[in-house]
């Protein structure tokens, strides 16, 4: 009985890897109904019940959003890994405490050079200081920072 089940459902187009399941829920629903009433024909109404089943599934699959697929989707990720969010976030606020540490002439020079971009020669010009002195700030500024990043 349960061999022509699967027989009709794959007259009617149900693939191979859903017919068990629905021929075993096809089973349970008879199970359960002839519990409370005969059932006179159980073969016709495990092949009604099979091919009800195979119907809401295959409305339940129109409606999904999702495929089901047996493969494993390994999707790299690119974000950072919490542990090192963690550990930027710490050597930035040493950064920051290190800046804070600077006098506040090296800390503008510092800036304009890294961050706005301006040349030695630009910044020794705003300041109305020789290009030299304006390197040796610089290269203090910059041993300093480095300094406090590597004891941190």
């Amino acid at each position: 009985m349960l061999r022509s089940v699967g027989q009709a459902l794959r007259r009617r187009g149900v693939p191979d890897q859903d017919i068990d399941d629905i021929v075993h829920d096809a089973y349970l629903r008879l199970a359960h109904y002839g519990s409370d009433t005969v059932v006179r024909e159980p073969e016709a109404f495990m092949v009604r019940a099979a091919s009800n089943l195979a119907i809401d599934a295959s409305r339940r699959r129109a409606r999904s959003p999702f495929v089901e697929t047996d493969m494993e989707f390994d999707v790299p990720d690119d974000a950072p890994r919490p542990d090192e969010v963690w550990i930027s976030s710490k050597r930035l606020e040493t950064l920051n405490e290190a800046f804070a540490a600077l006098d506040p002439l090296t800390r503008q020079m510092l800036r304009a050079q890294r961050l706005e971009g301006l040349r030695v020669d630009e910044i020794a010009r705003y300041h109305g200081l020789t290009k030299s002195a304006v390197e040796k700030r610089l290269a203090k500024g910059m041993l300093l920072l480095t300094k406090w990043m590597e004891d941190a």
